[in-house]
């Protein structure tokens, strides 16, 4: 019993935190940094808006680097309300090109569907052959 004693006599030294005034806790030291996405290169088609585009393009960036094969990836703009979705379409052709498709929804015009090309290139993803085909 004697033994049993000093076990936990011994033991309620350990609770003891010395603090001394260099330790204060500061916050707000690291300046918040946005992240950057990678955004394909390609100007908005006809009728898209250039944040809408920008959305859109990061969201198939995004689709093309997924495993899966079959893969759409949403995307929204909350600055004016737009949304939907970007998928890579086939298989990847000769030169690293692939087809895709991004649905566009608005809320002021019919639903669009936006058809293209994007290619891998040396200094980053480059699209072409952009239109709008109409209604999705």
């Amino acid at each position: 019993m004697a033994a049993a004693g000093l076990v936990v006599t011994g033991l309620g030294g350990c609770s003891t935190v010395n603090v001394s005034p260099d330790d204060a806790i500061v916050t707000g030291s690291i300046r918040a940094t946005p992240a950057s996405l990678p955004v394909p290169d390609g100007h908005a088609p006809t009728g898209v808006s250039a944040s809408d585009w920008v959305q859109a393009k990061i969201a198939l960036d995004q689709a093309l680097a997924a495993r899966s094969k079959d893969v759409s990836i949403p995307w929204d703009n909350p600055e004016t309300g737009s949304r939907g979705t970007a998928t890579p379409v086939g298989a990847v052709r000769a030169g690293g090109c692939r087809d895709f498709m991004i649905s566009l929804v608005d809320g002021k015009t019919a639903d669009r569907w936006i058809q293209g090309e994007v290619c891998k290139a040396r200094a980053g993803t480059v699209l072409s052959q952009v239109r709008v085909l109409g209604q999705a």
